[in-house]
């Protein structure tokens, strides 16, 4: 603006200049060549035309109306720096500008609420989840159980479900306040005193499901004892009878049977295939009533015999699951009571990291790779070594020592077993 009103001026005293009297008919003299650049009018500051020169003037020389004209737009400037300063984060806001940043403030707070909600919410719903699946999953089992094992009709079965359910729901959290004499009374096998007898949500053992018609072989879910988790076994519904809970199989070497006491007690392998129950599910399932005991063998010629023991028990852990088998009959021989030194009855069960034998000199369960109720050390080694057909040197493969051909004379060979089964069932 300053330097617009600067051009004007020079251009209206050129305009003078050239119009002066005393060089309109001397326009080559150089003193009117001098007047025709812009130059201010002469006054008693300047001396003549040759000694004035061009005056700019200082900020404080400036006409009144370019003050305030250079001051209302430095006013502006200053005013839309502030603005600008003021949506950068600055001190100072326009009304306007500071209720849209406390909009943005309240809907950023609402949008840090409403994620902290929704993360709360998913882990809550994770958790209910979870809840429902292992409810939903347990009302399966406990569904088939009854239908499949119980002996009322079907309609009274499903009316009971709800019932049932959540019996076993209160047990399960109330499980960890039990007494501990209760707990022990359980673990011990002693019979647990109670004043109210507790219900058992599944069959006592596959006996108890062939009596509700189930002839099909396969894998039940079963509960000798009702204060203790139900287990899975294979039921064998068909042989002399039905009936029978499968606690030990051999068939094809694919399971070493060379095991820690901690695996005989809790079991190990594939019960559709080979396997051994559990000694601790051995106990629950023999420890009240009496139960028969039956031993199916197979050699590799395809000659099949059994032994029945109609007096079958496991002792508790306390008592080394101690065996009773009494009361042979069948066409295998009586291994298991072989001879007073080779004498499987009343014998504790024994593995390489637990002797209980009555071997003065080591362990039988070490020499003979094997878990198994050893005397002295053995006439009958069922959970021996797979052997294919025969071998030779130590006697640790599958033994049975009343089976009609054992070892080949003129080769020294030993013959073992291709095929085993172990399953008891309760005395009718």
């Amino acid at each position: 603006m300053l330097l617009m009103t600067l051009l004007l001026s020079l251009l209206d005293l050129g305009a003078m200049g050239s119009e002066s009297p005393d060089c309109s008919e001397r326009k080559d003299d150089p003193a009117c060549l001098e007047l025709l650049v812009a130059m201010p009018p002469q006054d008693a500051s300047c001396d003549g035309p040759v000694s004035c020169r061009l005056h700019f003037l200082s900020p404080d020389e400036q006409p009144e109306e370019v003050k305030e004209q250079h001051h209302d737009t430095h006013q502006e400037f200053k005013q839309t720096m502030k603005q600008a300063g003021a949506e950068g984060g600055g001190k100072q806001q326009s009304p306007k500008a500071k209720n849209v940043a406390d909009r943005l403030n309240l809907v950023e707070t609402s949008i840090i609420s409403i994620t902290s909600k929704l993360q709360k919410l998913q882990e809550e719903t994770k958790v209910n989840l979870s809840r429902i699946e292992d409810r939903l999953n347990s009302l399966v089992v406990l569904l088939l159980g009854i239908l499949t094992g119980c002996e009322m009709p079907c309609n009274e079965s499903v009316q009971r479900l709800s019932l049932l359910e959540s019996r076993r729901l209160k047990t399960l959290e109330t499980k960890e306040d039990l007494p501990l004499s209760v707990k022990g009374a359980g673990n011990m096998g002693s019979p647990v005193e109670s004043s109210e007898k507790p219900e058992r949500l599944f069959p006592r053992d596959c006996a108890e499901i062939h009596k509700q018609g189930i002839r099909d072989n396969g894998i039940y879910t079963i509960q000798p004892i009702p204060l203790r988790q139900p287990f899975e076994a294979y039921c064998d519904m068909v042989t002399d009878g039905g009936g029978w809970t499968v606690f030990q199989r051999r068939q094809d070497g694919t399971v070493d049977f060379n095991r820690t006491w901690q695996d005989y007690k809790l079991g190990f392998g594939s019960l559709q295939g080979e396997h051994w129950l559990g000694n601790e599910n051995l106990h629950s399932l023999t420890r009240l009533g009496q139960h028969i005991l039956r031993i199916e063998l197979e050699d590799w010629y395809g000659v099949k015999r059994y032994a029945i023991y109609k007096k079958f028990k496991v002792a508790s852990e306390q008592n080394k699951y101690k065996l009773t088998a009494r009361e042979y009959n069948g066409n295998a021989g009586n291994a298991l009571s072989y001879s007073r030194n080779y004498n499987h009855d009343h014998k504790s069960f024994t593995t390489h990291d637990s002797d209980n034998d009555n071997y003065p000199s080591g362990n039988c369960g070490t020499y003979y790779g094997a878990g198994w109720w050893f005397d002295t050390c053995l006439a009958a080694n069922l959970n021996g070594k797979y052997h294919r057909g025969r071998y030779s040197g130590l006697t640790n493969g599958i033994y049975w020592g009343t089976w009609y051909i054992l070892t080949d004379k003129r080769t020294n060979q030993k013959y073992s077993f291709k095929k085993v089964e172990m399953k008891t069932r309760i005395l009718n």
